[in-house]
């Protein structure tokens, strides 16, 4: 298959001190299996060297022999490459402004595309999105990992079995380290905000656990530590979520508290606690703490999370790739060979995967969180038709 990657950041290549990156070593991992042609486009043409080093580390870790094309936005723009070349699906990982137009074009070439969170950060683009991927019959999904972790798939087990009762409220709290808007994004942070980068996720996989739709939010940021490092957005978000059930119109209120403030001697880049409260029972889940702690003179106190996408050891000795971050990205790869090889219907597909159209919901809810925060609106209601789109 011809996979296309818009993107060269740090979630596809790990650069800047982040990590391995979760996209290529996932296309490493899925080349032993089944043969991948990749182009790699990004804005800058000085990336490539970030991809070739990326490209090659992966290799000698998992002994794999992926090759990596590259060109850039300084030599062609992403339709002059899509009318160029033909490929089978495209994965999307630019800052989250770039989202509708990207997705846009490898729509209108009937490329089967996953992107990153968020979808858009408008309504408006998300249905535009939507409507076009049904008019094309084109596969279009956003890659919301988390749906993929056990730990939120049991959560979602237990409150489908009534385990914990009736709902009555959601907490969320969220943090990462301040390097991430002042360095790692410095260049887009100031067209996003902590909500709509991050937070996204549970809004997501709170619809994904309860299949109950929002209805209304009410948002305020709080600004002065970025702002002073002349980084213009929000140090924090702080939401207030009603969501309520397609059927019984049950209701039952999340509270989210998101910031990217932390010190850089925290001892994870993310700290992520869930906790879901019943007439029956609760459920907590904390992401960052899984019970693994490594202390070492040269990294300090750090709560590893080797569940998320990380190199791991075979019987044999070599290594593989695995993970919930790395299955979304093999999910999808294993989906689009599916559709191609007459397999799985698209169809399908839309009922069970984070789609385009299922992810209106949390497109819906930041486009209503930033309105609440600019405006200081008591309540912004979300129109329940959305969820009749098509």
């Amino acid at each position: 298959m011809k996979v296309l990657v818009v993107g060269s950041g740090m979630y596809v290549t790990g650069r800047d001190g982040s990590g391995h990156g979760t996209v290529m070593a996932a296309l490493a991992e899925y080349s032993k299996s089944f043969p991948l042609e990749v182009t790699v486009y990004s804005g800058r043409t000085q990336s490539k060297t970030s991809v070739d080093e990326s490209t090659q580390r992966i290799n000698t870790i998992l002994g794999t022999r992926l090759k990596c094309a590259f060109t850039s936005k300084e030599k062609m723009t992403l339709d002059e490459l899509l009318d160029k070349e033909a490929f089978d699906l495209s994965i999307i990982s630019v800052p989250d402004h770039l989202h509708f137009e990207c997705s846009k074009a490898t729509l209108n070439r009937r490329v089967a595309t996953l992107v990153v969170k968020p979808l858009t950060r408008t309504i408006r683009e998300a249905i535009e999105l939507i409507r076009l991927a049904e008019a094309n019959r084109t596969y279009a999904a956003v890659e919301f990992h988390k749906r993929w972790d056990e730990s939120n798939v049991q959560a979602k087990a237990s409150v489908a079995q009534q385990l914990i009762g009736e709902l009555s409220y959601i907490d969320v709290n969220y943090s990462q380290r301040i390097s991430i808007p002042t360095k790692t994004f410095a260049g887009w942070a100031e067209k996003t905000n902590i909500f709509q980068y991050l937070g996204v996720h549970y809004v997501d996989l709170i619809h994904f656990i309860t299949g109950y739709y929002p209805s209304r939010v009410m948002a305020h940021g709080q600004a002065g530590i970025l702002v002073k490092r002349g980084i213009n957005t929000f140090d924090a978000v702080h939401a207030a979520i009603c969501w309520k059930h397609p059927q019984t119109n049950h209701q039952f209120y999340s509270h989210f508290n998101t910031h990217w403030i932390d010190p850089e001697c925290t001892s994870a880049m993310s700290d992520q606690k869930l906790k879901i409260v019943g007439s029956l029972g609760r459920i907590e889940l904390d992401q960052k703490n899984r019970g693994i702690e490594m202390v070492t003179t040269q990294r300090g106190i750090q709560h590893l999370n080797p569940y998320f996408a990380e190199f791991l050891l075979n019987p044999d000795g070599s290594y593989y790739f695995n993970g919930y971050g790395a299955k979304s990205i093999l999910t999808f790869l294993g989906d689009v060979r599916s559709l191609k090889e007459g397999k799985i219907s698209l169809t399908a597909l839309n009922a069970t995967r984070p789609t385009f159209s299922s992810s209106l919901v949390s497109t819906a809810v930041i486009e209503k969180v930033n309105e609440s925060m600019i405006m200081n609106s008591p309540w912004m209601d979300i129109d329940d038709h959305l969820w009749h789109t098509s």
